[in-house]
């Protein structure tokens, strides 16, 4: 089953509101959507999402690179995705969210040419999804009716994004917890924005209302510091930028520095290394998160098989398409409030309009 062609395009997403993390904050979202057609009549469907701030790499680069993939993966044989992963690691280093769109691209077309969705092509373990939405940084008065919209809409689960001054934050969690009671599971998101100390202290208000867990709470190359917080806090702690790969969690689980590890297919070159991250997490008794970059169905999709199709996946944070839906864009799952259900259609269910 050799690949024929590998086409692709850039969409662009104007945010109706910009979004803003610790580190950073977004306008609009870019993204990259791709095919890979092979002579056997099947053709599987990727994305690319980088964040400069967060991958290292942008639209254009993402463009760049694939335009040497394409030369030196056409005639390939599209079932070979270790195969295919040594051409673009020897062409590339990191580079991951290029990467991830051809590596999804070819899980497509593995799931379809085994008539199987691609949780069950992946292991199968189920079909739905306990997934969060996410409340970017403002005011804490705005984050609060925003998450109070999440709730009445029948959402359980929140992510709520700090990472500021501890006083501005502990406002935003206190007017967020008043605002949707406690039955509402809420986690925060630090985006590397408060010092050890911080974090540590921060754990304890972040106690005080029930928060599930801290993420990323100091900066991603710091992981002795994430330990010290780990052995600290009062919460569990989850590494985001701070693993962009399986050695990344190796380094992680050997200093016992998390509890849990947050795995983005445009961090891990897609399916293939999320793979690798998840088996080392499970080997040391860490489980796994899978979140996003700011993808459409086609990338989310691709994580919400991935979650469904193993067991130390314990949670999702894959909610970027609903600034991303596209008439252009369909199937893949469907959802009700926190809870997403995969589709039983063969690959990632999905299909693209304009290729």
């Amino acid at each position: 089953m050799k690949i024929t062609n590998i086409v692709w395009r850039k969409e662009s997403f104007p945010l109706e509101k910009p979004f803003k993390i610790a580190i950073g904050e977004l306008t609009s979202m870019d993204t990259i959507l791709l095919k890979i057609e092979t002579d056997a009549g099947l053709y599987g469907y990727g994305e690319a999402t980088p964040i400069p701030f967060v991958t290292g790499d942008n639209i254009e680069s993402c463009m760049a690179v694939l335009d040497v993939f394409k030369k030196i993966l056409i005639g390939e044989d599209a079932s070979c995705i270790g195969r295919i992963h040594d051409l673009m690691s020897t062409a590339f280093v990191g580079n991951g969210a290029a990467k991830a769109a051809i590596d999804i691209a070819l899980h497509d077309i593995a799931a379809k040419k085994a008539g199987l969705p691609l949780y069950k092509y992946l292991g199968g373990y189920g079909n739905t999804v306990e997934n969060d939405l996410t409340v970017g940084m403002d005011t804490a008065e705005n984050m609060a009716k925003k998450a109070l919209g999440f709730k009445n809409a029948g959402v359980t689960l929140i992510k709520v994004k700090l990472g500021e001054s501890m006083a501005v934050d502990t406002e935003r969690i206190k007017q967020i917890r008043d605002a949707v009671g406690d039955e509402i599971t809420i986690r925060i998101d630090a985006n590397q924005g408060w010092s050890v100390s911080e974090a540590i202290e921060m754990s304890y208000i972040l106690k005080e209302y029930n928060v599930e867990f801290m993420e990323q709470p100091c900066k991603r190359w710091d992981f002795e510091g994430l330990a010290m917080i780990r052995k600290g806090a009062k919460i569990p702690v989850v590494a985001d930028e701070s693993c962009q790969g399986p050695i990344d969690a190796l380094k992680l689980v050997k200093l016992q520095a998390v509890d849990a590890i947050n795995i983005k297919l445009m961090k891990s070159d897609g399916i293939y290394g999320a793979e690798k991250i998840n088996a080392i997490a499970e080997a040391n008794g860490i489980y796994c998160m899978v979140g996003c970059m700011g993808e459409t169905r086609v990338g989310i999709a691709a994580g919400l098989h991935f979650v469904a199709a193993n067991k130390n996946v314990l949670t999702a944070d894959l909610d970027s398409f609903h600034d991303m839906e596209s008439p252009a864009i369909r199937g893949g799952f469907t959802f009700e409030g926190s809870c997403y259900t995969l589709s039983d259609e063969p690959g990632l269910g999905i299909e693209v309009d304009g290729f």
